[in-house]
């Protein structure tokens, strides 16, 4: 099985050298997109023997997820795994993630990080276990660390796969996606190194949890339409029906007309029709995009 190991990279010019070198020993090759990084991160990591490809721009790590899975399709890949350049993953469990694909025919493989693993520090645990809660909202997804960027991906999953999301919303949409398409997804425990000595997080918690759930929740909405906005809309459409009856039952009792509670119930009946509407355009569309499939 010939492995390509992704790295998509953003100012890490301190660690990403030894990973690619370490990661040397158990991958074919290494590809490192290196996203508009500020340091030597390109040059560190062609001088430890990876290829890469360098964008001017920093786009966000779903952008470089799309070139490295575009790279791989072209190059006909059978098996990636991606994997952060922080240091925080050991390349020697890599096989380990991708036996599950060559034992059990597997698609995608995630390494979960969260067994007996007292490092993590408590916020990002908080959050990471709010997220994969959410994004289980969006399918019942077989996978309990979806946040997870330590994932080896089969050929079919890489020729299967489609996303769009530009930040870290990626690593969501990706499995979402597998799942909608019945991709064999599972999980391998991994180790994660915090302490590496340097930042391990290019980003802010609170920016990087709100770009995640936003992409959570589009998911949502868009591929179950009729359930997360078609039966709140009935649920509001309800309430303002009760609320225009409770009306007229107090202006006939004490000829008292209520503007307030008229106009909530307006409201309520109004925006519940809007939201029938959209969920049956969304489903519409996604019923089509299926078909084309």
């Amino acid at each position: 099985m010939v492995i390509l190991l992704c790295i998509p990279a953003f100012n890490e010019e301190h660690v990403i050298g030894n990973v690619i070198k370490e990661s040397l020993k158990f991958v074919d090759n290494v590809v490192v997109y290196d996203d508009g990084s500020t340091d030597k991160t390109s040059e560190v990591a062609e001088n430890a023997g990876a290829y890469v490809i360098k964008n001017l721009q920093n786009k966000g790590k779903g952008f470089a997820l799309q070139s490295l899975f575009k790279y791989a399709k072209y190059h006909n890949c059978e098996t990636i795994v991606t994997m952060d350049g922080d240091g925080q993953f050991k390349p020697d469990e890599i096989l380990k993630l991708c036996s599950p694909i060559l034992d059990n025919d597997q698609d995608v493989v995630v390494g979960y990080r969260f067994d007996n693993n007292d490092e993590m520090p408590k916020y990002r645990e908080i959050g990471n276990k709010m997220l994969d809660r959410l994004s289980n909202l969006a399918s019942k997804l077989p996978v309990r660390d979806t946040q997870s960027g330590f994932r080896a991906y089969s050929k079919k999953a890489i020729h299967s796969i489609t996303f769009t999301d530009d930040g870290f919303g990626a690593d969501t949409q990706i499995l979402l996606d597998a799942f909608e398409k019945e991709l064999k997804i599972t999980e391998e425990k991994v180790t994660v190194l915090y302490d590496t000595g340097y930042s391990t997080s290019t980003k802010n918690p609170i920016s990087h949890t709100t770009g995640v759930v936003a992409s959570i929740v589009e998911s949502i909405l868009i591929n179950h339409p009729l359930k997360f906005l078609g039966i709140p809309g009935i649920i509001l459409i309800f309430s303002g029906i009760m609320t225009s009856i409770y009306v007229l039952t107090i202006f006939n009792e004490t000829r008292y007309f209520s503007i307030g509670f008229t106009m909530l119930g307006l409201a309520l009946f109004a925006f519940g029709i809007l939201l029938i509407l959209v969920s049956g355009l969304l489903y519409s569309f996604n019923k089509q995009i299926k078909n084309k499939q």
